[in-house]
């Protein structure tokens, strides 16, 4: 796919070329798209692994740097902002050398774009095993002193049922419960009253609680029952290669199979 903007001198400098995949994350009580979720692929498609795992240490900050303006400049071009869609685009804390400069290089692809940055969600992947630690909150403030949303990824119920977690040590915008949590979901009823919980915590304190890896009707319907109204999962969408894809929610008769 040809971009309307070029790469920069600097995204050049890569040893390997990449390109994006988007999943939508759907709003399933108002039909609506929530956000696109910006997932690294191959320059044909090729799986996250296949990228990720010839990515040196060095290239760390550089790579990053570039998903996120690739992501942008890609989403554009593909019509996100004519719709209300956010864009996520998940990161590593480490990776950031200096919270500062990298907002201020990623307000400035986004201006050159004419893309509502409020609109962009940054999504802490490994923010679990990195709480307690300074630099990951220290990254947090930066980004949501400019405008930016927060979400951290959750794998573990408990902690996030801890107000220390939630906010305390990051003061969040958005959680989102990892597959491991919601997999077989309707198969674990303490689960699902955590997670009913967790929603109530979440609403009470204006943050939105997304579900990903939904995958079954059950699961599905689960959710739902918790209280969750924003979902991502093949259940709904496989991630389009370089495309914007639509979804589908599940129907009666497959609620009730």
């Amino acid at each position: 796919m040809e971009l309307a903007f070029p790469a920069s001198a600097e995204e050049l400098r890569m040893s390997f070329p990449f390109s994006m995949a988007f999943q939508p994350m759907v709003n399933v009580t108002t039909g609506d798209i929530y956000a696109y979720e910006a997932l690294v692929r191959g320059p044909q498609g090729q799986s996250a692994a296949s990228i990720l795992g010839r990515l040196k240490e060095s290239e760390q900050f550089l790579f990053h740097q570039n998903c996120r303006n690739y992501a942008m400049r890609l989403a554009t071009n593909l019509g996100i902002t004519k719709s209300n869609a956010a864009l996520s685009i998940n990161f590593l804390p480490r990776a950031i050398r200096t919270p500062e400069a990298c907002c201020a290089m990623t307000l400035t692809a986004a201006k050159s774009l004419n893309f509502p940055y409020e609109r962009m969600i940054f999504e802490m992947t490994d923010a679990g095993r990195l709480l307690n630690t300074e630099q990951v909150r220290t990254v947090a403030r930066e980004y949501q002193r400019n405008g930016f949303r927060i979400a951290l990824s959750i794998d573990d119920l408990q902690s996030a049922l801890s107000e220390k977690a939630i906010c305390r040590q990051i003061r969040a915008d958005i959680l989102k419960l990892n597959m491991a949590i919601t997999r077989n979901l309707h198969l674990h009823p303490h689960s699902q009253a955590a997670i009913a919980s967790l929603q109530s915590i979440c609403h009470a304190e204006e943050m939105d609680l997304i579900a990903e890896g939904v995958e079954s009707p059950e699961e599905y319907v689960a959710l739902l029952q918790c209280g969750i109204e924003h979902m991502q999962g093949y259940l709904f969408a496989m991630p389009g290669f370089e495309s914007l894809p639509n979804f589908t929610l599940p129907t009666p008769v497959e609620m009730d199979a």
